[in-house]
């Protein structure tokens, strides 16, 4: 006999594989055996299921940073880099990365410090610590990773000013933001000048002076942009924010309200968008004209919904306004890096 091969073909004296009587009676006498070789590798399917837990893990962990709104917040420190010293380099990359890490931190933490009221709003009740996905241990562990990160990687950067601003977005955000959201609906102001400082740490990242004009106007860029940011969010869940004990605008306005108020609001954003292209030294008369036309867009179609109930898509609204803003961004970037020349420059 053949050792490791099937039965049925175990050769039989030369003379091809053992017939059927032969095969049986030398199984009855212990000398064959019936049972086919175990595979000496394991089936896909058990593989595959054994990388499930880790892909799930990994899967809660960047969730409970919120990793897409972290990205778009790196982006804006970027753009403050860019408008402070029009060049790139490798320390956009280490100032890239301490936002990323120190924005990813703010968020888990903010995750944990919510969990008991995200269970309650069907909006957020699929994140992973209402699901418990990852227990409240975890969270807390990746928010001081993720946070101490961040803090290092702008604490190297060439001056303090980057980081101390970190430190002053972290307490904005978590210490004042977020406990005190529970109560009043102007938490969306410490709200969103938190979320102004990211572009300010690329600023002086790049060497961006403190007493600059530029410092309110990148401020007040990104305030105009997060508020109705959020109220779309709002309009888009109100049904969630209207039986949460969290106080928002629609406890004070109707939705027809809420509607009207944001036309000077994105209308504000589209003049601060067009004032920063302007200002700029290094922005030429086509970039000029893109961003004005783009930010044109945004008082146009946010008119024509109050005007039209058939153009009520909250998610659409929701998407003009962000590709809005970061196309009128890498706009201006592109220019300041000389995508976009000023003839004779």
């Amino acid at each position: 006999m053949t050792a490791g091969l099937p039965p049925a073909a175990v050769p039989h004296r030369g003379r091809g594989p053992v017939p059927e009587r032969r095969r049986r009676r030398l199984v009855l006498k212990g000398k064959l055996t019936n049972r086919k070789p175990e595979p000496m590798f394991l089936p896909q399917d058990t593989c595959k299921h054994a990388f499930l837990p880790m892909h799930r893990d990994i899967s809660a962990r960047f969730r409970l940073a919120k990793t897409p709104l972290c990205l778009l917040l790196s982006f804006t420190a970027i753009f403050g880099y860019i408008l402070a010293i029009p060049r790139l380099s490798l320390q956009i990359l280490e100032l890239a990365a301490g936002v990323l890490f120190l924005s990813g931190g703010a968020a888990t933490l903010n995750s944990l410090q919510e969990w008991r009221q995200d269970k309650e709003m069907s909006r957020t009740r699929n994140r992973p610590l209402p699901r418990g996905e990852l227990s409240t241990g975890q969270a807390a562990w990746q928010a001081a990773v993720l946070t101490g990160i961040g803090l290092l990687l702008l604490s190297a950067l060439p001056t303090l000013l980057p980081s101390l601003t970190g430190v002053l977005a972290l307490l904005l955000y978590n210490g004042i933001y977020t406990p005190l959201k529970q109560k009043t609906i102007l938490a969306v102001f410490p709200g969103a000048l938190c979320g102004g400082l990211p572009p300010l740490i690329g600023w002086f990242a790049g060497g961006g002076p403190v007493w600059s004009a530029t410092v309110p106007l990148l401020v007040m860029l990104l305030m105009l942009w997060q508020i109705p940011h959020y109220w779309l969010v709002v309009l888009r869940h109100q049904g969630d924010y209207r039986d949460s004990r969290v106080p928002s605008m629609l406890s004070h306005l109707s939705e027809e309200g809420l509607r009207r108020l944001l036309l000077p609001w994105v209308s504000a954003l589209a003049a601060a968008m067009l004032l920063i292209a302007i200002l700029q030294p290094g922005v030429g008369n086509t970039a000029r004209v893109l961003v004005a036309c783009a930010s044109g867009l945004l008082p146009a179609v946010f008119a024509a919904q109050l005007l039209f109930r058939s153009l009520r898509d909250n998610r659409l609204l929701f998407i003009i306004i962000n590709l809005v803003f970061f196309f009128n961004m890498l706009v201006i970037c592109g220019a300041r890096i000389s995508l976009f020349p000023v003839p004779g420059r």
